[in-house]
C-alpha cells in the first residue's frame, strides 16, 4: 500500500467534493474582476512573496482568484470543458485524489514561490491555469486510449493530446526563458511546477489503480471458480441433471451424465437419454 492509499484511509472522509468546480469558480470571479476594472482588488490578491513577508499572509491563498488572462468566448469554452472533465476525473479517481492533486499543486506553488524569492528576490507569477489545464494530461496519462472530440468535432485519442500539450508547455517555457532568466523563472516555473505535481500524482494513482484492478481480477476469478466448483457435501445441490427426465447424481448415483454437443446451450443428459433424445 503506497502513501496515497494510506492518506485516503485516514482522511478520505474529509475530502471536499467537486473540488474542480471550486477552483474554476475562483478563476471566473477573478476574470469578472478583471473585466470590470477591478485591477486594484486583483493586485491585493496576487501572490507576492515580499508582501507576504510584510504581513499580507492572505496572498498565500488569494492568488487562486487571479486569472491567466481576460475572459473571452474561447476561455468560457475552455472552462466548460474543464468543468465536465473535472467531474469525470473525480468520478473515476474519487474526491480524495482530486483534493490531493489540487491542494498538492497549491502548496507546491506556495513553497517554491517563497523559496525562489528568498534565493533570487524574484516573485513568481502564480495562477491556477496550468494546474487546471494539466488535467487534460492527467486524463491522457491515465487513459491514453480514451477518445475525445476536439472542438466537439474532430475525434482524437488522448495519448496524442498529451504529446501536443507537452510540446505546448515546452514552447511556453522556452518563450519565457528567451526574455531572460528572471522572466523565465517568474512565468516558466509555473509550468514546470504544474508538471511536477501532475507526474507525482500520476505515479501514486497508477500504483493505486493497478492495485485496485488486480484485486478486481482476483475477485472475478474467485467468483468464476466458485460457480464451477463442486457443491458442498450435504448441501443437497446436484451438479448434474438430465434435461429429459430430471434425474441427478444425487437421486441416481449409478447414472452417467454427458453434455450433447449438437444441442444449443449446455444441455446435459443421463445415459438413458443421451443417444435417444431429440436435439434442441
Amino acid at each position: 500500500m503506497n502513501w496515497l492509499n494510506k492518506l485516503e484511509q485516514k482522511y478520505g472522509s474529509k475530502a471536499i467534493p467537486n473540488i474542480t468546480r471550486i477552483f474554476i469558480a475562483a478563476n471566473l470571479i477573478g476574470s469578472v474582476l478583471l473585466l470590470t476594472k477591478g485591477d486594484v482588488v486583483l493586485y491585493y490578491l496576487q501572490f507576492s512573496a515580499s508582501a507576504i513577508l510584510h504581513g499580507q499572509v492572505w496572498r498565500l491563498i488569494s492568488w487562486i482568484f487571479v486569472p491567466s488572462g481576460s475572459i473571452s468566448f474561447l476561455q468560457l469554452l475552455f472552462i466548460f470543458c474543464l468543468w465536465t472533465l473535472g467531474d469525470s476525473m473525480e468520478s473515476y479517481l474519487g474526491s480524495f485524489r482530486m483534493n490531493v492533486y489540487f491542494f498538492g499543486g497549491f502548496l507546491l506553488y506556495d513553497i517554491v514561490g517563497m523559496l525562489a524569492f528568498a534565493v533570487t528576490h524574484v516573485s513568481i507569477n502564480l495562477t491556477m491555469y496550468y494546474i487546471l489545464i494539466a488535467m487534460y494530461l492527467m486524463l491522457g496519462l491515465l487513459m491514453p486510449e480514451a477518445e475525445v472530440r476536439l472542438y466537439f468535432v474532430l475525434p482524437i485519442k488522448m495519448k496524442w493530446m498529451v504529446l501536443v500539450y507537452f510540446v505546448m508547455f515546452a514552447y511556453d517555457v522556452y518563450t519565457y526563458m528567451s526574455f531572460g532568466w528572471q522572466i523565465g523563472l517568474a512565468y516558466g516555473s509555473e509550468i514546470v511546477l504544474a508538471l511536477i505535481n501532475l507526474l507525482v500524482f500520476i505515479y501514486g494513482c497508477k500504483h493505486r489503480l493497478s492495485f485496485r484492478q488486480n484485486m478486481h481480477q482476483k475477485r472475478r476469478k474467485a467468483q468464476f471458480k466458485a460457480q464451477f466448483s463442486e457443491p458442498r457435501p450435504g448441501s443437497g445441490i446436484s451438479r448434474h441433471k438430465c434435461y429429459i427426465c430430471g434425474r441427478t447424481e444425487l437421486s441416481n448415483p449409478e447414472l452417467t451424465f454427458r453434455y450433447c454437443s449438437k444441442c444449443t446451450g449446455n444441455k446435459e443428459y443421463c445415459q438413458d437419454h443421451l443417444f435417444t433424445h431429440t436435439h434442441v
